[in-house]
């Protein structure tokens, strides 16, 4: 059994290096824009303007019209989006992982603006800079962007948040604020260290005041990034591994040689085989299987 158990972990290994490299390979291998992304618009009340989104389609989208495929909503727009659909689709030819969607939500100018928590300055070098507005982005996300693509798109309610940087940063924020939206969120590299580490003492209110807390997190960082980056992530897996419900699945890594500008990259197929692995152990443990493993 244990020889069994060995055999597969070293397989999964294998197949997240091969992945890695095979979408490193592809991505910039490609033009971009990319064409066969579809660039579409949404106009938003929430926000008072008009909002692009980008639809990355698997594969067999269009020769399948009966199928249904989980969604991945990913923060920074093709500068995000396009590795994360490489990936998947990989990761799905190689049976790895189900086919999804990927919808890439730009930020542009209003970046600063949409993915800075409330309470949080937009800028962390001006004392008088004015409050993140992260709370109406989720707003606009939960209550417009997402029913846009339900409507649009032939979506199971399998979805999954995915942000880089200060889109980490958002999703952590998310994630706190709306637990129940997405099924896994994914922060790579979060800004954590921002107005002294705030969101991590929020991260530690909400986890001590949610005892009964079911949701999956996961958590990455590059083993070269800077030192406040880092010191603001080591006080979050602290929070977690001292906070974390029972029913909270997550899991925090540090990728290897990896620096501020690729980590994402690298670190997103082994967030993408994480989040199947952990679905899959859920489902046993539903039918009377193996519990889910917390981190």
């Amino acid at each position: 059994m244990k020889r069994t158990v060995w055999i597969r972990w070293m397989l999964s290994l294998v197949l997240v290096a091969a992945a890695s490299w095979l979408a490193t390979a592809y991505w910039f291998g490609r033009d971009i824009p990319d064409p066969s992304i579809q660039q579409r618009t949404l106009v938003s009340s929430v926000l008072g303007e008009e909002r692009t989104y980008y639809v990355h389609l698997p594969d067999s989208y269009t020769r399948s019209p009966m199928q249904r495929y989980p969604v991945l909503y990913v923060l920074d727009g093709t500068s995000q989006s396009v590795h994360v659909a490489a990936t998947a689709e990989l990761m799905a030819r190689l049976g790895a992982m189900p086919e999804a969607i990927v919808i890439g939500i730009p930020s542009g100018d209003a970046r600063n603006r949409d993915y800075t928590p409330p309470g949080m300055r937009q800028d962390a070098d001006d004392a008088g800079s004015a409050e993140g507005k992260a709370d109406r982005f989720l707003g606009f996300i939960q209550r417009e962007l997402i029913p846009r693509v339900q409507r649009e798109l032939r979506t199971t309610p399998r979805r999954t948040l995915v942000g880089n940087s200060r889109g980490g940063l958002f999703v952590v924020h998310a994630f706190t604020r709306q637990p129940a939206l997405f099924d896994g969120y994914v922060a790579h590299s979060p800004a954590l260290w921002r107005d002294d580490s705030a969101m991590v003492a929020r991260l530690d209110r909400f986890l001590r005041a949610n005892r009964d807390l079911q949701g999956r997190l996961f958590l990455s960082l590059g083993g070269d990034e800077n030192p406040k980056m880092t010191a603001g992530f080591r006080k979050a897996v602290a929070v977690l591994q001292r906070e974390s419900p029972p029913g909270l699945q997550w899991r925090a890594l540090t990728t290897p040689g990896a620096v501020h500008d690729d980590n994402a990259r690298k670190a997103t197929p082994v967030a993408m085989q994480w989040l199947q692995q952990t679905d899959a152990a859920t489902s046993n443990a539903t039918s009377g299987g193996i519990a889910a493993p917390r981190r």
